[in-house]
């Protein structure tokens, strides 16, 4: 089988996916070629040597040529391609992508944030679920959503975000745990819910004498500056974390927060797993899906400053409870989270749509 998998972004969360998924399905037979259409300065390390990079130039920020793509689909002449990410330039192909091949796609989030939601991504998003052949979302809720857009249940299959220990391996330098250090990881955003996170600083300062809140990521964090009244609870790292920092990060907390307002999934929780670290996430979108709540973690309310204060206190004050969620996570991460499972079960969901398919590179 020859899967082409698109993915048009070059740094963040879509590449370390991308990157896992095309490493799994290449390693999962060898009758499996793997080929990736991405952007130059994609961060190759993070792919398996067997997977066949594609690279395109960009044309300013966001922009790539759409012939070349095309070129190297026609000369890769794939049974399956599969985009990962939702991209503008995507679009003008999708009637000559699905011609000759089964199309497929991963909808991370099938409605977009409310931070990002906008008519033009909301069509690019539409038009590409409804092209595809087979979609892959990360929740049952995600699915039935999708139904509700017009897409047939069985053109829909579930697959889980996939394990992110491969972060563990980019950076070998181990970093002791900080006593009471709770961490914000990812882009700053406002329906990620960190005002919550920020007043829930007070009901923490009348419990502990000593603790800290790091926030680490890239955006507009100036709203949220007038609302910190203690900045000695506060470390902000208010940039770019690139993948060697990111082990450092979640080495050195305690547990980590989701304190979203809304959301699909989040590859925040597959890191935290990965470093054996309990998860505080509110219950949105199918994030709750892989977090057993006294477990690997805390499921709180979302907007819910009390109960989001309440379950980071039993974390950070019982350290065999800190402990052993971290190993439950851990092991949870291993076991439900597996990329082997996923590759399996993706390749099974491939052939059901190829098994059935008349689509032949022999015409354009």
């Amino acid at each position: 089988m020859k899967i082409c998998i698109i993915e048009l972004v070059n740094n963040g969360g879509m590449v370390h996916y991308a990157s896992q998924l095309c490493n799994s399905l290449s390693r999962y037979s060898t009758d499996n070629k793997v080929f990736l259409i991405a952007p130059n300065g994609i961060n190759d390390s993070l792919f398996d040597s067997r997977v066949v990079f594609k690279k395109i130039p960009s044309m300013g920020r966001h922009g790539y040529r759409i012939d070349l793509i095309w070129k190297y689909i026609f000369e890769i002449k794939p049974d399956i391609t599969h985009i990962t990410v939702i991209h503008p330039f995507i679009v003008p192909l999708l009637r000559k992508l699905k011609k000759h091949s089964v199309l497929v796609s991963t909808i991370h989030d099938v409605t977009l944030h409310s931070d990002q939601k906008n008519i033009i991504l909301n069509l690019i998003s539409s038009l590409i679920s409804k092209s595809s052949d087979l979609v892959f979302v990360h929740g049952e809720k995600l699915k039935q959503e999708l139904t509700t857009k017009g897409i047939l249940n069985s053109n829909i299959a579930v697959i889980p975000h996939g394990d992110y220990s491969f972060f563990g391996n980019i950076n070998h330098k181990k970093v002791p745990e900080e006593k009471n250090t709770i961490l914000f990881f990812g882009r700053i955003l406002k329906y990620k819910g960190i005002d919550y996170l920020i007043k829930a600083e007070s009901i923490l300062s009348s419990k502990l004498s000593s603790f800290k809140i790091i926030i680490a990521g890239n955006g507009d964090f100036s709203q949220y500056n007038a609302m910190i009244k203690d900045f000695t609870h506060f470390e902000i790292i208010n940039e770019y974390i690139p993948d060697e920092k990111v082990s450092e990060l979640f080495q050195k907390a305690s547990v980590i927060v989701l304190p979203y307002i809304e959301g699909s999934q989040s590859g925040v929780v597959p890191i935290a797993y990965s470093f054996k670290k309990p998860v505080v996430v509110t219950n949105v979108g199918c994030i709750s899906d892989v977090v057993i709540d006294g477990v690997t973690g805390f499921v709180v309310q979302p907007k819910d400053t009390d109960g989001l204060a309440t379950a980071i206190l039993k974390i950070l004050l019982d350290n065999n409870l800190r402990a052993q969620m971290g190993v439950n996570a851990y092991e949870f991460m291993k076991g439900e989270m597996s990329w082997d499972g996923i590759a399996e079960k993706t390749i099974l969901e491939y052939s059901r749509f190829i098994s059935s398919s008349s689509r032949k590179w022999n015409e354009i």
